[in-house]
């Protein structure tokens, strides 16, 4: 077995837009723990370690996706597929950009990812009170299924959303129809 081999994050790819969105890479990493720090300092299960930001460049890396304003990490989405499921773990966006068009652009792109792939199925959990992700996700027509208590603590409330079958199809239809894949 061949070790990993990490490298430097690649230049984004030429474009006349602000911002450019591309799956993660090894050199990643490092922006990625930049922005954790600056977007989730102050919330403990916010922050995400090491070892699952190394997961989602090393071995995710195709269904992650960040994006850059110049040489600048301004935001990430964060996916791991299983089978023809999709769990949608962090979408993040520094403060500063929260009220640009990344949110749009990374949200694009993971749907993007979910109507190539054929993916059947999208979750998301969220906290019940974040109502910017929760109008996303019904905006995706993602529906709240369960709601999870202690989930990483105890006290925490999680809810859980989900994207099925029916809802995947007309997202396929509507992605195909403006021409956003092929």
């Amino acid at each position: 077995m061949t070790p990993i081999e990490l490298h430097r994050a690649n230049p984004a790819p030429a474009d006349t837009s602000r911002y450019q969105v591309r799956p993660l890479d090894s050199g990643d990493y490092y922006h990625l723990q930049a922005l954790e720090e600056q977007i989730w300092s102050g919330d403990a299960s916010g922050k995400l370690c090491g070892y699952y930001l190394r997961l989602c460049t090393e071995m995710f890396s195709d269904w992650c996706f960040i994006a850059m304003d110049g040489d600048r990490p301004v935001g990430y989405v964060l996916n791991f597929p299983k089978g023809k499921v999709n769990y949608c773990a962090t979408l993040a966006v520094h403060p500063d950009y929260q009220k640009t068009r990344v949110n749009y652009l990374l949200i694009r792109a993971m749907v993007r990812k979910l109507v190539v792939e054929q993916m059947e199925e999208c979750r998301f959990l969220v906290e019940p009170d974040n109502h910017d992700a929760r109008s996303v996700h019904a905006a995706l027509g993602a529906r709240v299924v369960a709601e999870v208590a202690d989930y990483y603590h105890p006290g925490d409330r999680r809810l859980w959303s989900v994207i099925n079958k029916d809802d995947m199809d007309r997202i396929r239809a509507k992605y195909a129809r403006l021409q956003l894949v092929s």
